[in-house]
This record gives C-alpha cells, sequence and structure tokens, in this order.
C-alpha cells in the first residue's frame, strides 16, 4: 500500500533544504524508515507519524489526510442535505459543507421554530463550536448560566459543555453552527 503522505514528506524535506539524514536526526528516526515513507512503502506506527508531524508542525490527520481538489470542496446548494429533522417541523438541521470525511470542521444551519429549543435534553460535544444568529433570537442555557443571543450575535462554545438552544419569540431563529473536529 502506497502512502500519499509520503509526498508531503519529501517536499517539506525539500523545501527546507534538509537531507534525509538531517530530517532522520531531527525526528530520531531512522534514514531507512524516512526512505520508506518518502517512497510509500513500509509501515509506519503511529509514534513514527507523530514525530513526523511534529517536525513538520501539523496534526498527524493532517499528515496523512489526502490531497482534496478545490472543486470537491463545493457543496451545491441542490446537494444539500437535511441531517435532522424532529418531524414536527420544530428543529431543522442542514449540511453546509461537503463530504465529512474531507474536513476537519462541519458547517450545520439551523432553524429553530417560535418557541422550540433543540430537543432532546442537554447536548455535550468533545469538539469546540461557535454559533452565529443570522436572525430572530435565542437563549443559550448551559448549566449553571443563561445567555440571549441576538441576529448578528457569535458564541463560542468549549469542549464539554452541556448546552441547550431555546427560541422564546414568535418567530423563527435561523443560525449557522460550525464544530471544529477533533484531530490527532
Amino acid at each position: 500500500m502506497a502512502f500519499l503522505f509520503g509526498k508531503k514528506v519529501m517536499q517539506y524535506r525539500q523545501k527546507n533544504n534538509l537531507t534525509l539524514q538531517e530530517l532522520a536526526k531531527r525526528t530520531q528516526l531512522s534514514n531507512a524508515v524516512i526512505s520508506q515513507i518518502e517512497r510509500g512503502i513500509g509501515n509506519p506506527t503511529y509514534s513514527v507519524l507523530q514525530a513526523i508531524a511534529a517536525e513538520m508542525g501539523i496534526s498527524v490527520s493532517n499528515l496523512v489526510m489526502d490531497e482534496i481538489k478545490n472543486e470537491d470542496l463545493v457543496l451545491r446548494k441542490e446537494n444539500r442535505r437535511i441531517m435532522h429533522d424532529t418531524g414536527h417541523d420544530f428543529v431543522m438541521y442542514g449540511l453546509l459543507t461537503e463530504n465529512p470525511a474531507h474536513n476537519n470542521m462541519d458547517m450545520i444551519y439551523i432553524r429553530l421554530a417560535p418557541h422550540c429549543d433543540t430537543t432532546g435534553g442537554y447536548w455535550i460535544h468533545p469538539e469546540e463550536e461557535c454559533i452565529y444568529v443570522m436572525s430572530g433570537e435565542v437563549r443559550m442555557e448551559f448549566e449553571e448560566e443563561t445567555i440571549c443571543l441576538h441576529a448578528g450575535d457569535t458564541l463560542r462554545v468549549l469542549p464539554g459543555r452541556k448546552h441547550l438552544l431555546h427560541n422564546d419569540s414568535d418567530k423563527d431563529a435561523c443560525l449557522i453552527n460550525v464544530k471544529c473536529k477533533v484531530t490527532y
């Protein structure tokens, strides 16, 4: 199996005018391991990938991520899909980003009907997220705190914080939610 990231390693080494030996020394790996990775052979362990990614100043996931064409990053309006619909038209979620496997974040459109909330109790995520209120008003309820948000307001929600959105008004609230995926 050829490793697509071997080309990235070689380009990094060449761009920084490093020999195989110099890169091996910096990463505390052998010349043979670096050479095998650049040629797309061998079977690198996670610790090997960590050492190389650390030297390059990127995450392991960015090191091993496939190259993606710009056109593949477009999600056309007609291809947008509904992620969740309660069946009662209270809350609608639409994924605004293309193939989730291609990205480190999801952008979601949320329409919250009047006098409704994001059902199912508190939400909690391992990733950071950001809420932008496009129109209407919402109330973000945390376990011990409530914050009112109006059109144009933005709120970051840190990982692990329980939260729930409410629309207490007589009009729909439309929001954009961006979730940053956890990367290693």
